[in-house]
């Protein structure tokens, strides 16, 4: 049975307006529908020029990420049917806004960059034989921390909900850090300078220990974890 749902949104377009407004909607929500295919019906049938980010639909690209009732979240996950009448749609914290609810992800990515996101082996060389590759034991627990943090989808949401990331614009963030981790976790990896890097005041010290980023993770990630090993040297390096 079909109820009606009123979407408050938090609208702006950096290009027309001065400050952001909210904006009000009320639709026909059907069985089963998501907060995004409620901003489908909305843009569809109320307004077109809604603007909102969404790519998959299945909760794997976390393209949609955005602030519902004023928490983190996908919004291609989050069923209406588990929400109040009234649902308030607001873009991701910390980020330049775009349009309405999308945001320009530019300065996530510049951190995540900046610890040298990829993995780094051993040089392939032509002139010696290929080494065995390394057996690495599934069971160590360092080992399953870091097949905790590489489920990371990178959708921004632990970077909006971190106080640390709002406060200090130089904090590197829960997804880079978890990810620093990830590698640092890994023995194969070579990168020697990405720890000094995550060790220095913009790294895994300048972190609260609020909790956030895995409060409103969709990956079930735990930063803080990640962090928190981060600090007490845990590295495949280090064992």
């Amino acid at each position: 049975m079909s109820v009606h749902k009123t979407f408050r949104i938090r609208r702006f377009d950096p290009s027309n307006d001065a400050h952001p407004y909210w904006a009000t909607y009320t639709i026909e929500a059907k069985p089963k529908f998501s907060v995004l295919d409620g901003l489908f019906a909305i843009l569809e049938n109320q307004d077109g020029t809604l603007g909102f980010r969404y790519s998959c639909r299945a909760g794997m690209c976390g393209s949609c990420a955005m602030r519902i009732d004023g928490r983190e979240g996908l919004a291609c996950r989050i069923r209406l049917e588990n929400l109040g009448a009234t649902i308030s749609v607001e873009p991701l914290r910390s980020l330049p806004i775009v349009k309405d609810l999308t945001t320009d992800m530019t300065p996530f990515f510049d951190k995540y960059r900046k610890i040298d996101p990829f993995f780094v082996g051993d040089s392939p060389s032509f002139a010696e034989q290929t080494p065995e590759p390394l057996r690495v034991d599934p069971t160590q627990p360092l080992r399953q921390s870091a097949n905790r943090a590489i489920d990371c989808i990178s959708c921004g949401a632990c970077y909006s909900a971190c106080p640390t990331v709002a406060s200090n614009p130089a904090y590197l963030g829960p997804a880079a850090l978890n990810r620093a981790f990830a590698l640092a976790a890994d023995e194969r990896d070579r990168e020697a300078d990405r720890f000094a890097l995550i060790s220095g005041p913009e790294g895994a010290y300048s972190c609260r220990s609020i909790g956030n980023c895995v409060s409103v993770c969709p990956a079930g990630v735990a930063p803080l974890a990640a962090i928190q090993l981060l600090r007490r040297g845990k590295s495949a390096s280090a064992t």
